[in-house]
Parts: C-alpha cells; structure tokens; sequence
C-alpha cells in the first residue's frame, strides 16, 4: 500500500529517542535506526525504522543480532520499510510476527466529543500522581515498571516543566479514580502521539475514554499541534479510536524475538 503522510509523521514520531535512558545507544543511518541496551528489555532493544532498498535485508538483521546480543528484540514493520524478503529473513531468525496495529489520525480541531459532566481530567503533577497513574496502568495493562522515588520525580518534571515533551493525564468521575493516559508533543511534526490510554473496569462505557481524549486534543491544540494519531492494535484499541472519530491510514506489524535465554529454560 502507498503510505499517507500521516504514516511517516507516525514513523518519525514513534522513531524519536529523545525519551531512552543514558544506558541505551542509538544507531542512525539511511537504511536503518535501532536502539540496543545491555538491559534485554524489548523496550529498550527494537529497530524502530527500515529501509531494506537500501541495504541487504540480511545484513541489517546481523547488523541487530549482534547488537541485541541474543536479548529480546523487536522490528518495527510499516508501509515505508515493508518487503518479503526481509519478512523471510526475520522468520528464519526466530523472530515471530506479533499483533497488527493500524495508524490513526484526526486532526484536534475536528475532535469535538463532550465529556462527560461527571468527569474530570487533571494533568499529572506531582509522584503521587504518577503512582496512581502507573497502578492504573497495571490494572488495565498488567504491567507497571520498578521506578524508585528518584525516577517519577523525574518523570514528573519532564512531564510538568516549560518545556515539556511529555504530558500525562488522569481521570476522575464522580470523585474516583478510573483512567489514565499519556500524550507526547511533537512540534516540530505539528503533531501530538497518543498513548497509554486506560480505563479501570469499573468506570468503562460511562464516557471515560472520551473524556482522556477530549483532554489530550485540547493540550495539543493550546500548543498549536494540528494532528493526534497513534499505532492502534486491531483488535483493541483500533475499533474504539474509530468510533471516536479518528481515520485510518497505514499499518504496523511487530516482530518479536524472546531472550535467547528465555526460550533455553523454556
């Protein structure tokens, strides 16, 4: 399929690793951009942009085996880095084509969904917050990551400061706790990266979801961004974004690689 220009703000956005850790490298060039790290996290070790026109597909993938040094790794597969060939290298190589997401986009201004009146949404701004956010965020995703005080307050300044990249919400209705989300801003693209969205179970089809969305278009449309979008998996959040009201354009496919000593004590 011929990519929109949505699909490659979305690949440039999501390729920014301004966020990583001073533990993870990142390797640029025309035919490829990777991230690896001696920690074997898949977050931390993933090919976040393709060209394999450039390059032998099989010289980039020995390229990041190495890299990734047998640890869990991850190829980012969209419209603009798409080929067989290297979809064979990849399986060859033990890697395993995960869920298919599909690009979203909508522009802030046509975002107009009320929330609800009972509904309130805050910006994150301060480590209680955070806490709350991340217990959320385990709930709903059932993961939360091992942060020490020292790291949300951290992330609570990168996400409260003038010159933030990062904002992250969290929504109340009728006074308790039930959903979070986050937002990145891009300004550079116009364009503001929509993640994490989560609702607790027991506030879900009571407007919620509406409510963190409403939120981050208004946050995007005060700093002068034109469009939201995100990678939405089809079988969960895709139907939900397109009832919202947002468009679909390209695809994303992940493909997956375990520990190589993950899968020896399997």
């Amino acid at each position: 399929m011929k990519p929109t220009p949505l699909d490659n703000i979305l690949e440039t956005a999501t390729a920014d690793c301004f966020w990583v850790p001073p533990h993870v490298q990142v390797v640029e060039r025309e035919a490829i951009k990777y991230t690896h790290s001696p920690q074997p996290s898949v977050g931390y070790n993933r090919v976040v942009r393709v060209r394999p026109n450039v390059e032998p597909p099989e010289v980039l993938l020995e390229e990041v085996l190495d890299a990734h040094e047998g640890g869990s790794s991850r190829w980012h597969i969209n419209p603009m880095g798409d080929n067989p060939r290297l979809r064979r290298a990849l399986t060859d190589a033990g890697y395993a084509p995960g869920h298919r997401h599909f690009a979203y986009g909508i522009r802030t201004d046509a975002y107009d969904r009320k929330p609800a009146s009972d509904i309130e949404v805050h910006q994150v701004a301060s480590v209680d917050d955070l806490r709350a956010l991340y217990e959320i965020r385990a709930d709903v995703f059932g993961r939360n990551p091992d942060l020490s005080n020292e790291d949300l307050a951290r992330e609570v300044d990168a996400c409260t400061g003038p010159e933030r990249r990062v904002a992250r919400f969290l929504a109340y209705r009728k006074g308790e706790l039930a959903g979070a989300c986050g937002l990145t801003f891009f300004d550079e693209l116009s364009f503001g990266l929509v993640w994490a969205g989560g609702v607790l179970e027991a506030h879900r089809g009571h407007g919620v979801y509406t409510a963190l969305l409403a939120a981050r278009a208004r946050a995007a449309k005060q700093r002068g961004i034109e469009w939201l979008g995100l990678y939405a998996r089809e079988e969960t959040s895709a139907p939900i974004v397109a009832a919202q009201g947002f468009e679909r354009h390209g695809y994303l496919d992940y493909f997956e690689r375990e520990s190589t000593s993950l899968r020896a004590e399997a």
